[in-house]
């Protein structure tokens, strides 16, 4: 009986010292989760609202060693046709634009061929590494594609409509690199100054087949709009601003495009480009937020001739390029993991007031995807 006693007595002191190694254990797993817990909540309130799709170089810079990949999708729409600020039909724009090689061999007063509608979509992969506490570097490689659908008359009479055909080029466009300098950043705000190149990477002599206002199916070089680059050294210079209270954000970016070359090797370059955007935000959740964005850009005429680019086609025009445009957008993004997120942005313009006579823009749309490496 007494060794029975001893024996329940042992096994009793065993269970309490297994439970009481199990609740040590798992004490010590809760203390662990508790700190863990409270770094990720005081890492979130330092952490920057995660800027909209279509804004560029304005992220939340990484430490020193750390990096940033990600995917930026864009499409722009068009469909119309503007003269200024007005709308202007195909048939109209044809019996009364200007086309400034009138005076040589076959070329009528007026333009004959006209876009009905066209498309972009560039897919830009990026990487951005901080090498320092102040500085990052950023790498951007976009393929581009672009289409338009275009109406053509007949040289003979203007009044005739000969039919549409789609004319389209892809490929590399202009390569992207530079530095972002942390100008300050603190818990609740951030001002960011981009310093970068774009390099003439992408083909500035894209060629397709397209209707003639002779009724014949000829290749051409394409007009300055639907070609895949600049052609020439351009400097990308901005400032950024953004902050946050709590479950509001806010900035303001300017950003100006200014060619570092008089012109390209086939004579021409697009004028400088301006633009300057604001914007705000609300998180519904650490994980969920919104924005709402105002955007204005301002750009000149192009400056020079491509020999090459030639005939009454509106995209032939260098008169029709650059003018005034607004536009309002409405985003959302979804950091889906730590370190990852997804953002949408959908834009469309609210005033435009184009050079000359060009296509009508309908809409934008931004996708981006990001994934950070801490």
């Amino acid at each position: 009986m007494m060794i029975k006693n001893i024996l329940t007595i042992m096994m009793f002191t065993l269970a309490l010292a297994t439970s009481a190694q199990t609740f040590a254990k798992y004490s010590d797993v809760d203390k662990k989760h508790m700190v863990m817990s409270e770094k990720m909540k005081n890492l979130k309130k330092k952490l920057s609202i995660p800027p909209a799709a279509g804004l560029f170089g304005v992220y939340g810079l990484p430490k020193k060693g750390q990096f940033v990949i990600g995917v930026n999708y864009q499409r722009y729409e068009f469909s119309g046709l503007l003269k200024g600020s007005n709308s202007i039909s195909a048939q109209q724009t044809a019996l009364e634009a200007p086309n400034q090689f009138f005076g040589k061999p076959l070329q009528p007063a007026t333009l004959r061929v006209v876009p009905k509608k066209s498309k972009a979509d560039v897919i830009l992969p990026f990487i951005n590494y901080t090498i320092s506490d102040k500085v990052s570097l950023v790498a951007l490689v976009p393929l581009t594609k672009k289409q338009a659908t275009l109406e053509t008359f007949s040289g003979a009479n203007p009044n005739v409509s000969l039919g549409t055909n789609t004319v389209e080029s892809k490929g590399l466009g202009d390569i992207k690199l530079g530095a972002l300098y942390k100008l300050h950043d603190s818990d609740k705000h951030h001002v960011l100054v981009d310093m970068v190149l774009s390099l003439p990477t992408g083909s500035i002599k894209k060629e397709d087949i397209a209707l003639t206002p002779a009724n014949t199916m000829q290749s051409a070089r394409l007009g300055y709009g639907l070609q895949l680059g600049s052609g020439t050294l351009d400097a990308l210079l901005g400032v950024s601003y953004w902050g946050k209270d709590k479950r509001w954000g806010w900035g303001a970016q300017y950003l100006a495009t200014i060619p570092l070359e008089d012109k390209n090797s086939e004579g021409w370059r697009y004028d400088d480009k301006h633009e300057a955007t604001v914007w705000g935000s609300y998180a519904w959740k650490p994980s969920l937020v919104s924005s709402l964005r105002l955007r204005t850009e301002h750009q000149g005429k192009i400056k020079g001739v491509d020999s090459n680019i030639y005939g009454p086609g509106l995209g032939a025009q260098t008169s029709n390029y650059g003018g005034n445009l607004t536009e309002a957008s409405i985003g959302m993004n979804w950091t889906y993991a730590r370190a990852k997120n997804i953002s949408i942005e959908y834009a469309v313009p609210i005033s435009q007031n184009r050079n000359g006579y060009q296509a009508e823009r309908d809409s934008t749309i931004s996708i981006s995807w990001r994934n950070a490496f801490f």
